[in-house]
Parts: C-alpha cells; structure tokens; sequence
C-alpha cells in the first residue's frame, strides 16, 4: 500500500505531531489544490478519523474516489479505511458495505477476512435497547410493541412504562442497555459529586441538557465522562466533543429520567454552592465589623445581605418549599435555616450565629415590620418580584422572640394561581361525587377540617372554582388571602381594626351573596351566623380545626349551636390529611407476604376485599430514591373522610348523638374513614404504609 511517507506535505507533519485539525485542514487545502494523491487522501481521511468526525471521512472519501484516478488496490485500501472507521462509531451496516465494496476491489486487502468475521459476529449482538430483556424472558415482544405504541399516543417515556407496566427491574433495564450499547449503565446516585467545572466553565444550560438528553457527570485529566440517552447519537457525541474543545469523550447510558434527575441535582447543587460563597463572603464582612452596618431608614446597606435574602428566597421556591425557618442557636455559632418540603422540614444549612441579625433585619424591613422590636411577636407580608424566577412571589412572615435576645423567623410562600380542579384533590370516585352533589346545592352548610397544613383552603377554593360562574355572586372573608381567583369578591381579615370573621360575614348578608366562603369558624358567634345564612338560601363553606368528620358535629354542637338548625342546615363534612406520594419515576414493585395482606385487611376492616382480587395476589409500592424525588417521595395527596348528611345522621345531631354514635351511623351509610381512605392509597401504589402511620399514628 502506498504511504504518505515519501511526500513533503505540511499536513503529513502536523499528523505526526498530533494537530489532527490543523492537518486536516492542511491536507484539505492540498486536496483542492489538485494534489488528489492517494498518499493526501489517506493521511486526510486518518486525520478526520482521529478527529472523531466519522461522517465528514465518510463523505469525503466518496467525492474522492469519484474525482480522483486511484489504482484498484488504492480504492480498496480507502474503502478498508472507512469501514474500520464506521466499525468503530458502531455503524455497522455501512461499515459492512465498506469492507465488501474493499473485498470487491482486492479480496487479499490485507486484515480484510478478519474485519468480515469480527463484524460478523458484531452482527449477532443485540437488534435494539430491549434485546435482552426478551432474551432472557423478563418481556414478551407483543408486550414490547404494545408499550411502544402506548409511550408514543400518550408522549410517555418508554423506559419507565418498562419498569412500572411490565414490572421490568430497573437492574435488569440497565443491564440490556449496557448490552446494547456497549458501554457501562449509571444507575441514579445523589451522593455523587457534581461536576462544577465542567457546569460553570462552559455555561451549560440545564434546560439545553434536558432536551439533548445528555448531562456531564466527570473529569479525569484530559477525559470528560457524559451520560447519554443513546450512546449510539454520534451526532450529538461530537456536539458534546465541540462544546468541551476534546476529542476524549466517554459516553455511559442512563435512563433520561435519570439524566434529568442529575442535572437537577447538579444545578440545585450549584445554585447552593453560589449561595453557601454568598453567604461566607458576608460572613467575612461580619467578622471585620463589631456590628453589621444598618442604614435604619432605608435599610441594609450591605448588598450582599440582600442578594442573600434574595438568594433565599429563590431556593425555596425552586425547591417547592412550603415554609423558610430561620433559627438562631445562642448555644453555638451557627444559625440554622430549613426548609419545609412535603410536610416535612429538611436542613438547607447552617450559617454562623452573627449573620442572623441583619439577615432578620432585612426580612423584616421587607415585611414592613419594626427591626428595633425584638421582644415581641411580630407578623407581615412580603410580596415581591424576583429577577431570577421572572414573577411576583409572596411570603407571609412570622417573628417570634426566643431565648438570649434572639429571634426566629418562619416565611411562609403563598400560593398563588389557578385551584386546583376538583379532580386532582385525591378524592375517591365515590367521595368526589358526594362532593360535587353537595357543592351543587343552592343553600347549606360545607364544612371542610383538619390540622393546620392539612388543605383545607386549597379544597374549598377547588369547591369555589367548580361553581364560580357569573350568575353567582361570590364573598370570601379569610386571614390570609392565599389563592385568588377572577369572579370572587375576597376580604382579607384583620383583627387589629375590628374586622373579624363575625363582623364580616354580617356584612356580606347585607351585599346580595348567593355563595359565602369563611375561612375559619373560630367562635361561636361565626358558626351560629355561618348557620343562619345557610338556612336563609344562602351556600355556606367553612373550616374547623377537628380530627375527624364525626367529631365536628360535636364540637360545632359545644359551641351553643341550636342542634335542630344545625341538622337542616348540614350538607356534608370533609375531614383531610396530606400524605406523601411515591415517586413515579422510582417506586418499585414488590409481593408482600401474607403476613403484610392480613395486617392490611386488619387496619382496613370491614369491606376489605373488594378492593382485591380474590386470589389476593396484589402489588404494592416503596420508595426508592432518584433524581426526580432524592427521597423516594414527590408531592401530597389528599386523604378524605366524607360524611353526608343523611336522614339518620340529621336525627342523630338533633338529639346531640355522642360522636362514636355518628360515626358509626356515617360508616353504615358508606362512609370511608381516613385511615380506608389512606389505606386504599397503599393498594393503589400513590403512597405506602410509612407515609400512612406518619401522618395519622395508626
């Protein structure tokens, strides 16, 4: 075969030496020029395939054999080069007409007979991503093409109908892919470290990452380690090789909504690491100052505690917190600062003792609060627009003193937009029915109970919504506003000036309602007004702090009300929780043992088995963990207890029935309790038995 060895060209130099691009380029320009020799047009093609830049050979390669006068032999050692080069970016249809168009021209072309034995059994690998799952008989092909269709009518992703349709472990998932691809699987770790540098030096925008189906994941010297999608996107592979400027691209696959679950966790990672440099370079301007300095009337002149608070606030909100606690350890040097996420507090992290008084004295001047007050309990509101999220955002703002003259700060987010409709609260087909019957009714009373944080003004804001038409004329008093909604006419309660629940709801009977929302019965004089105006044609909503449905009508009827009054005027209760839903995207299946059946059957009681089938063979869900969730749980659902006002349940309240008698009387009627309710939720894989004993002690 000639070699390039015998020219003096430039490009044969810089291929020598390594500089593939700049050969390329060089040889590139001698090839236009009119050296279309045999020895330019191997050492070009070489350099393109050091480049990585497969397509480009491939292309080149067929114009010069069309343009340039190569002996039979020259040919065949053009089409041999090009077949080793597909062979390697995997391309092995064109890679096998390369090396037959070779074997055509000179069937004795050196290591020709090898290539066409190796890419013969290159042939017998697996046809596609799912090729040993089928082997192996962990899925059908009917089952295969049956999901496929399914994941392209309903824009699903295919991988995840394997795992939670056709119960495909995630281990054996990724053992098919690796198979197919040829490259190591990376299962979903939140402990791994994230790539900062490779992040920030290049300004990668998550969103890009996400449609590109792609995520750095390391550095090691000169090589970049990058999870993909699909391996086999050579495309995509030398867009990722141009972005980092290197050649020295090793791709692992991973399952994308894993993919999106690092990315997540690298930029939530990064945005905390922006803020913890934040929050060390004020800290370091503490340390220089005996006080922080504070500009009373204009407030804090420090910059960087502002982008702080900012910079607070922004995390939460990204992270879907309900709550920011701010609290201040007189006992050591670090000031705590957590997050309330899903019902449940999560340390974002700690920050030294003597930044927590102008951090407070911010939040406070953003609240309109006195800064010089710290011995009493202080409350506002921030409502402001921020940069980094391009919308308005409000916080309710608490401040309580506690020991050694410090202060804790909890900041409710407000929540804001559309309710939700009906059918997303969680409720059973056969409670959102009674529901939507009773919300449907020209007069009576709704009440809707529960803790503090269990959604109740969310429900009855979903109950608002469904009937919030223009021919009705809608009054809301609540303390705080924290959903609006176009139609409603809302009156935010203020104590202060005399502006309680009673004094309001007496004025919305002088302002024509047809629909009247209060947003908490607190004393006796609300609820017996609250019962009036729903006897006088009028469709009053209402909550109560109580345990349950049943416990309501005795703790209304402790509150003096005329019991008869009461029994006409009740349309129904709804007691709620929120639990805790598995994430989708990683719950796992499994079989629980008999033992686990009976003790569901046991808690569940009466009427358990219509809700299995007989043979009891039944699938639950646990928590796993992965970047979509981290904990293995996503989002609240919630858990109802509906109680309508039946013929029996109105006689039981007029002769002020004891609530163990109620109760029994609702179940009779068809009531399912929380704890069914909760429990149906395990059998349908929304939430599992931890979650269910968190939130009730059963």
């Amino acid at each position: 075969m000639t070699t390039a060895s015998s020219t003096n060209l430039q490009g044969e130099a810089l291929f020598r030496q390594g500089r593939f691009q700049e050969a390329a380029t060089s040889l590139l320009d001698d090839y236009r020029s009119g050296k279309k020799t045999f020895a330019v047009i191997t050492l070009l093609i070489q350099s393109l395939r050091a480049l990585g830049q497969h397509r480009e050979m491939a292309d080149f390669l067929a114009k010069a054999l069309m343009e340039s006068s190569l002996t039979v032999h020259e040919q065949a050692a053009l089409y041999y080069q090009l077949g080793q080069s597909l062979f390697q970016a995997k391309d092995l249809v064109q890679a096998k007409q390369a090396f037959w168009q070779a074997h055509r021209l000179n069937p004795n072309h050196p290591g020709l007979a090898e290539k066409l034995k190796a890419i013969g059994q290159k042939e017998s690998r697996p046809q596609h991503r799912y090729s040993q799952l089928i082997s192996k008989g962990d899925l059908a092909e009917q089952q295969l093409a049956e999901l496929t269709l399914s994941a392209k009518e309903n824009n699903e992703d295919l991988d995840q109908l394997l795992l939670r349709e056709a119960k495909i472990s995630k281990q054996a998932l990724g053992e098919s892919l690796a198979t197919f691809y040829e490259v190591p699987f990376v299962d979903f770790d939140p402990n791994i470290d994230a790539p900062f540098e490779l992040l920030e030096k290049r300004k990668l925008d998550p969103e890009y990452l996400k449609r590109s189906g792609w995520t750095p994941l390391a550095v090691d010297g000169n090589t970049i380690t990058v999870l993909m999608a699909n391996p086999f996107d050579h495309a995509r592979l030398d867009e990722i090789r141009f972005i980092f400027g290197t050649s020295r691209i090793e791709p692992k696959v991973a399952l994308i909504s894993d993919i999106h679950g690092f990315i997540e966790l690298f930029y939530r990672r990064l945005g905390s690491e922006e803020l913890m440099e934040l929050g060390d370079s004020v800290e370091a301007r503490i340390d220089e100052e005996v006080e922080p300095h504070l500009d009373m009337e204009t407030g804090v002149t420090d910059s960087e505690v502002v982008r702080l608070v900012n910079a607070l606030l922004v995390e939460a909100w990204r992270r879907n917190a309900s709550d920011i606690h701010i609290e201040p350890d007189p006992r050591n040097r670090f000031c705590s600062v957590r997050f309330r996420i899903d019902g449940s507090c999560h340390e974002f992290r700690k920050i030294r003792a003597g930044m927590a008084k102008p951090l407070i004295s911010r939040i406070k001047i953003m609240a309109h609060l006195n800064i010089a007050e710290r011995r009493l309990p202080q409350d506002g509101k921030i409502k402001m627009r921020l940069p980094e999220l391009g919308k308005i955002v409000e916080f309710r703002v608490a401040i309580l003193p506690t020991i050694e003259n410090h202060e804790d700060v909890v900041l409710r987010l407000l929540a804001s937009g559309k309710p939700l409709p009906l059918e997303k609260l969680g409720m059973s087909d056969d409670n959102l029915a009674k529901f939507k019957n009773a919300v449907y009714k020209p007069y009576g009373l709704i009440v809707v109970v529960g803790p503090t944080g269990s959604g109740k003004t969310t429900s009855l804001h979903s109950a608002i919504s469904y009937i919030n038409t223009s021919e009705r004329k809608i009054w809301t008093a609540e303390d705080p506003v924290e959903i609006t909604q176009e139609g409603l006419r809302q009156v935010q309660i203020n104590p202060k000036i005399g502006l309680d629940f009673a004094t309001t709801l007496r004025s919305f009977l002088r302002a024509d309602p047809d629909v009247i929302m209060i947003g908490e019965m607190r004393d006796a004089e609300t609820a017996h007004i609250g019962v009036q105006a729903s006897l006088t044609g009028h469709l009053v909503f209402s909550t109560l702090h109580t345990n349950s449905a049943p416990e309501t009508i005795t703790r209304l009827l402790d509150m003096d009300l005329d019991p008869f009054n009461f029994a006409d005027s009740l349309l129904c209760v709804v007691a709620q929780r929120l639990i805790k839903t598995l994430c989708t995207q990683c719950k796992e299946a499994y079989r629980p043992a008999k033992q686990e059946v009976d003790d569901l059957q046991k808690e569940f009681g009466a009427g358990f088995d219509q809700y299995i089938p007989m043979s009891r063979d039944i699938s639950l869900y646990r928590a796993k963990g992965c970047g979509q969730c981290n904990q293995g749980y996503r989002g609240r659902i919630g858990v109802h207890e509906l109680m309508a006002s039946s013929t029996r349940i109105k006689n039981l309240i007029k002769r002020r029935g004891h609530t163990e008698e109620i109760r029994d009387q609702a179940v009779a009627d068809g009531m399912l309790t929380l704890k069914q309710d909760a429990l149906l939720k395990v059998l349908q894989g929304v939430t599992d038995m931890s979650q269910v004993r968190s939130v009730s002690g059963w």
